[in-house]
């Protein structure tokens, strides 16, 4: 693997970029139901990802290690309350985190150390690729087992359902909006319409 010196690096400072993601995490905006997390536990997780890139990143299918994972994990955010979007927000903030300390680290001499470069992003976009399906699966296995809600497109009838729900939603929004009339009725204005 092309990788190697770049996963040993990641690996070898684990702990210090596990505390930069878990601090960008807790900070962010667009993650604020995160603060409600054990921040020790975050802190296990996101150190186990970094201690065992390799691991992580040559997942294959006979394992499905990633897959059930980022499944439960999935599961387990929900059950904590933390909105869909927030999870996807958390795993872009680490993929965003791990991506910078690989770039402020490089050091690119030959075209050699460029494909290490190339070949890591491919691995790390191909891992959280696969993680954000992976969770958006265990949140709707939940829904599915807990509210019988079942995701449109895999249900052709829900599908159905939910395109023409879609299309009326853009008819009423395509019509041309009508202003109220007004009307005075004994020094009252009244909106009709």
């Amino acid at each position: 693997m092309l990788t190697r010196r770049i996963v040993d690096l990641i690996q070898g400072n684990a702990a210090e970029l596990s505390k930069s993601i878990v601090n960008e995490i807790l900070s962010h905006p667009t993650t604020k139901s995160y603060h409600n997390i054990d921040e020790k536990t975050l802190l296990d997780m996101i150190y186990d990802i970094c201690s065992r890139f390799s691991y992580w990143l040559s997942e294959d299918d006979d394992r499905g290690e990633v897959k059930k994972h980022y499944r439960d994990l999935g599961k387990r955010r929900f059950e904590q309350g933390i909105t869909l979007p927030e999870v996807v927000s958390a795993l872009y903030l680490t993929k965003r985190k791990l991506w910078e300390f690989i770039t402020a680290h490089r050091d690119v001499t030959s075209s050699l150390d460029l494909n290490q470069i190339l070949e890591t992003s491919f691995l790390l976009v191909r891992f959280f690729d696969h993680a954000v399906v992976h969770v958006t699966e265990g949140y709707e296995e939940i829904l599915k087992e807990k509210y019988g809600y079942e995701a449109p497109l895999r249900n052709p009838e829900r599908f159905a359902e939910a395109m023409a729900e879609k299309e009326k939603r853009m008819r009423v929004m395509k019509e041309k909006p009508r202003l109220p009339e007004l009307c005075f009725t004994k020094g009252m204005i009244r909106l009709e319409g």
